[in-house]
């Protein structure tokens, strides 16, 4: 198998199918949720949870070739390797991308571990040679990057812009926001909270370097 290419991949709106009911489905269907996707899941039976999960479209029967028609995203989810295999068949057969879960060989994508810090998201891959080494990665990566990192991402989101309308030299902006994504600037955000990093953009935007 050759390298993957690394994508964030916009989903909002998309019509995705998940084929399978149990525990690993649910994983699955609540992720595609999350990215705002249109989901339907087929299977004979589904877990509780699945059951109850809000805005889904469920299927109760086995997969059929044409549940795959008009999908953006295939997830074969079940138990079965020769369904899952029929699921990835017909996915390709209406030009639909598909992950089989834990067989590499047959998915057009993998999904790496990933962490979230609002709009900043950090994924971590192997190309499915160890999965449990890239979860490792990611709890590591949880540990340098508090849940509090997500609010220093949007204030420098926020302070991104009024740089840009303040600051017409280009040259000089960019060396603004990259002052301001320095770890010094994390550091300063943790210890002394959004209004420290918003007056240090105000310092440098007045053209104050200290």
């Amino acid at each position: 198998m050759g390298h993957h290419y690394p994508i964030c991949l916009s989903l909002e709106g998309k019509p995705c199918l998940v084929v399978g009911g149990g525990a690993v489905a649910l994983r699955k269907v609540r992720s595609l949720l999350e990215a705002g996707a249109h989901v339907t899941v087929v299977s004979p039976e589904f877990c509780e949870e699945l059951r109850q999960l809000s805005g889904v479209r469920r299927i109760a029967r086995p997969f059929e070739e044409h549940d795959a028609a008009g999908a953006f995203l295939v997830y074969a989810a079940t138990d079965d390797a020769a369904v899952n295999s029929a699921v990835a068949a017909a996915a390709r057969e209406h030009h639909a991308l598909v992950n089989v879960v834990d067989t590499p060989a047959e998915c057009d994508f993998i999904v790496p571990s990933t962490l979230t810090r609002g709009e900043m998201t950090i994924s971590v891959s192997t190309g499915g040679a160890s999965p449990a080494l890239a979860r490792r990665l990611r709890l590591e990566l949880e540990e340098l990057f508090p849940p509090s990192y997500a609010g220093f991402v949007a204030l420098l989101a926020d302070i991104r812009r009024e740089v840009l309308a303040a600051v017409p030299d280009a040259a000089r902006r960019e060396a603004i926001l990259k002052r301001l994504a320095e770890r010094a600037s994390w550091e300063l955000f943790a210890s002394d909270g959004p209004a420290a990093l918003r007056a240090l953009a105000l310092r440098l935007t007045a053209g104050d370097q200290s």
